[in-house]
């Protein structure tokens, strides 16, 4: 990637000058980082400047000029993307309301800051690569079938789930399945910090009937599906609406949270990076990797790697093998880990190749799997 050009507006001339030489340590070699410390001055130089992108603290965003909050008006006006950061989270909404292209929360001033400007640098780089209508190849496993048509259309007559209706029946017995390494690989007691689930054909209405059963309080959830771009969306919102979790489309830079569920985009792989405990989300363009992007190995690695025995794997319902080796690593580095069983699966593959490599710890039908995530999550160490 060459350099990019950045406007960043903020009224704090100490802030303008810490962001602008972290920026430029993280950005591609070239990158110009332009100041504003108001809308006025911001206006005035994004016609020399001509930046690619703009970082703004909201704060700022929300000055009204000329009748319309500055964020709405940027966006309608410039038609550049925004980049917003705020000490608040629960400022995200408004802003993406008002226009941003997304929110990131900044550092409190006993917290490290490294990992807020690794974010934005981040985020920075992959809206400015993303063009409109983005089409990578995303392999044949993410195909528009009649399924993913289907299971991200809204459904008639659903009422938003926001909360549980009622107490959660006592979890029944997990049955473990044979397994060639299971007497090598057992998993820890640790506490489980996340959940990482993949699936592919077969794995959005799969996803819908567990996602929909599952009720805090419980680890954050990161899903791979096969599904091209777009249709992600439309998937994630569709479950946000039926789900008492709250259910988005992941981009870089997110922080995973409990009670939170993060899908991975269409044709962007997704891995996690673990700063401290604090996990953010990476999803950016590559490869196909066993013809599909995202990839499930590519996420399960990253867990494997980052988070180790505090991960729960699951592998649903797909063709291939995706996922298979990826889930062994986190068996091996001692996470719990579960498959769905053949006689539940639209395709028997995915779950298949894991169980024969021995990395699915034990294998259910479709059913138990919530209350086998719950028990496991809820287990305490």
């Amino acid at each position: 990637m060459s350099g990019l050009r950045v406007l960043v507006i903020d009224n704090s001339i100490s802030f303008l000058d810490e962001i602008t030489s972290e920026l430029l340590c993280r950005l591609p070699s070239g990158s110009l980082v332009e100041r504003a410390e108001d809308p006025i001055s911001a206006q005035e130089k994004l016609g020399p400047f001509r930046p690619a992108i703009i970082a703004m603290n909201f704060a700022i965003g929300i000055i009204t000029v000329d009748g319309m909050k500055f964020l709405t008006k940027l966006n309608q006006e410039a038609k550049i993307p925004v980049i917003v950061y705020g000490m608040m989270g629960v400022n995200r909404k408004m802003a993406m309301a008002l226009g941003a292209s997304s929110y990131l929360k900044r550092p409190g001033a006993t917290e490290p800051a490294d990992a807020f400007y690794d974010r934005l640098a981040d985020r920075i780089k992959s809206t400015v690569a993303a063009p409109a209508g983005e089409s990578a190849d995303v392999g044949p496993g993410a195909m528009v079938t009649r399924e993913i048509w289907t299971a991200t259309m809204p459904k008639r007559g659903w009422l938003p789930v926001h909360a549980p209706t009622q107490a959660a029946s006592p979890p029944p017995t997990i049955p473990a399945a044979p397994s060639p390494i299971e007497r090598n690989t057992d998993p820890t007691e640790a506490a489980i910090d996340l959940i990482a689930i993949g699936a592919s054909t077969g794995g959005t209405e799969a996803l819908s009937s567990i996602l929909t059963r599952l009720r805090p309080p419980l680890p954050g959830i990161v899903i791979v599906q096969h599904i091209p771009p777009m249709f992600s969306r439309l998937l994630s919102e569709r479950l946000d609406n039926e789900c008492a979790l709250s259910v988005k489309e992941a981009v870089t830079g997110d922080i995973v949270e409990p009670n939170h569920v993060y899908i991975a985009p269409g044709s962007k792989h997704m891995t996690i990076k673990n700063y401290g405990g604090q996990m953010i989300l990476h999803c950016n363009p590559g490869p196909p990797v066993h013809s599909v992007c995202p990839s499930v190995d590519i996420l399960f690695n990253s867990v494997a790697r980052e988070i180790r025995e505090k991960a729960l794997g699951v592998l649903l319902t797909g063709m291939g093998k995706d996922g298979a080796e990826g889930l062994l690593h986190m068996r091996e580095q001692g996470s719990h880990t579960l498959g769905q069983n053949e006689a539940t699966c639209t395709v028997y593959g995915m779950p298949k190749a894991a169980f024969e490599l021995g990395a699915v710890e034990k294998q259910l039908p479709l059913d138990d799997i919530p209350t086998a995530i719950t028990t496991l999550a809820n287990k305490k160490p």
